[in-house]
């Protein structure tokens, strides 16, 4: 266990923190956000102008750490010029390397799991110093942040952690190893921070998790948890990522597809399609299952949108596993996919294996993935051609001012004329007109609020 520390209540002065990573980590730099801004500290984009400096480190792949390497490396003339400025290096990289962290840069006061997030609020206002501990990486199982809620992160939408670490020991990722064993939130938790969201004003909610729709306490399940949700009034729009396949079973379809407020979109990874390979990387589920799947929220949602994760070069990945993957793809045709050659991750079971592809194998058919994924994405938004679609406006077009951009409820991308009583926040109801690039152009039809 970590020494208690006394801590004094406020703190003037200004913070600085970078992310990197997925959206968990955005969610956990929220929450330290909110934990500092109750103390009175005020956030800052200039470095320069910091008190404090954090770094929000992500650890799934070797360029993500390399990146935060550079990053926290680069902080070090901070320091010089200003030796009572703190630096703290947070999140997975943080629970990964611990020790190894300040060993390598000595500028940095203090290295901080995702797990100890209330240790390094009381380290940072403390009222003495602990020049002996720099590193706070105790797991806790119980750990879920109860009765704290993040910074609000978006004007029209907004990120809210339902369950932290993984249970799946999928054998090529570092995941449960820097956080730890899966937990879910208490339901009403999640509702007050929901309800918080919507009464500033935010209509669109995304619920996180390693596997979000595993989430279960004693009283709840995903599916109840949605049905929760549906209630909410003033709540427009649920979203939800990354869920795992092993988790959709047909009561969640049905309540998905019975809730007027579940989006009709699904991330659901498939990371390849070939059985081999699948039972190498322990994702519990088959091909024939995945498409399943697939079939069955098809069938029970109406213009479904499905976008997946897709790992290439996995070890042991022959050419014919890698052709199973190319003809699942071609036989769900995925609106968009996040695809990857493999990158072993030291602390894994797959990093023990001798790789079998050269890095140009590895190469060449993660761009044989991209390729097919592009048709496909382009013959997706091409179907979209004369259809009328919800529109929530999100902020003005980068390259018109008169121009506004905005998401479907399939999370497709939407660039509409300003029309009168147009803001961020309001929902048209828009025709899809063209596709320039991958983004879709419309015009709006009605303004719905």
């Amino acid at each position: 266990m970590n020494n208690k520390i006394t801590a004094t209540e406020t703190q003037s002065g200004k913070y600085f923190l970078a992310t990197f990573g997925c959206q968990m980590n955005v969610y956990d730099s929220n929450l330290i956000s909110s934990m500092l801004e109750k103390r009175g500290m005020a956030i800052t984009e200039d470095a320069d102008q910091a008190d404090v400096l954090i770094v929000n480190t992500c650890s799934i792949r070797g360029g993500a750490e390399d990146r935060a390497y550079a990053r926290i490396a680069s902080m070090k003339h901070y320091k010089r010029q200003r030796p009572d400025v703190r630096i703290a290096v947070i999140g997975c990289m943080a629970q990964n390397h611990g020790e190894k962290i300040p060993t390598a840069l000595d500028h940095v006061d203090y290295v901080v799991g995702p797990d100890n997030y209330r240790d390094l609020e009381e380290l940072l206002f403390s009222e003495s110093a602990h020049p002996d501990q720099k590193v706070w990486t105790d797991q806790n199982d119980f750990e879920n942040y109860e009765g704290l809620m993040a910074r609000l992160d978006g004007s029209t939408s907004t990120h809210i952690t339902i369950t932290r670490g993984c249970n799946k020991q999928c054998t090529y990722c570092i995941v449960p190893n820097v956080r730890g064993v899966e937990r879910s939130r208490d339901a009403e938790s999640i509702l007050v921070e929901v309800r918080r969201s919507v009464s500033e004003g935010i209509p669109e909610i995304c619920l996180l998790g390693q596997t979000v729709n595993s989430y279960r306490t004693e009283e709840d399940s995903f599916s109840s948890l949605l049905r929760k949700l549906q209630s909410v009034e003033g709540l427009r729009r649920i979203r939800f990522m990354s869920p795992h396949p092993r988790h959709f079973d047909d009561i969640t379809i049905q309540t998905m597809a019975q809730s007027g407020k579940v989006c009709n979109h699904v991330h659901l990874p498939l990371q390849s399609g070939s059985n081999a390979m699948l039972k190498k990387m322990r994702r519990q589920y088959t091909r024939e299952r995945y498409l399943e799947i697939v079939s069955a929220l098809r069938t029970a949602i109406p213009n479904l949108a499905i976008t997946t994760d897709i790992i290439t070069g996995f070890v042991g990945e022959t050419e014919a596993d890698f052709e199973d993957t190319l003809s699942l793809m071609r036989e769900v045709r995925f609106d968009h996919a996040y695809m990857f050659s493999y990158s072993p991750r030291e602390g894994t079971p797959a990093f023990e294996e001798t790789e079998t592809l050269s890095a140009e194998e590895k190469q060449s058919r993660h761009e044989r993935v991209m390729e097919v994924q592009m048709r496909h994405t382009e013959e997706r938004l091409d179907a979209m051609m004369g259809r009328e679609e919800e529109i929530l406006i999100e902020e003005r077009s980068s390259r018109n001012d008169r121009e506004w951009m905005g998401k479907t409820r399939c999370f497709k991308k939407v660039i509409l004329p300003e029309t009168p009583g147009m803001k961020k926040g309001s929902f048209v109801q828009a025709r899809i007109l063209e596709r320039r690039g991958l983004v879709l152009r419309g015009e709006a039809l009605t303004l719905l609020s």
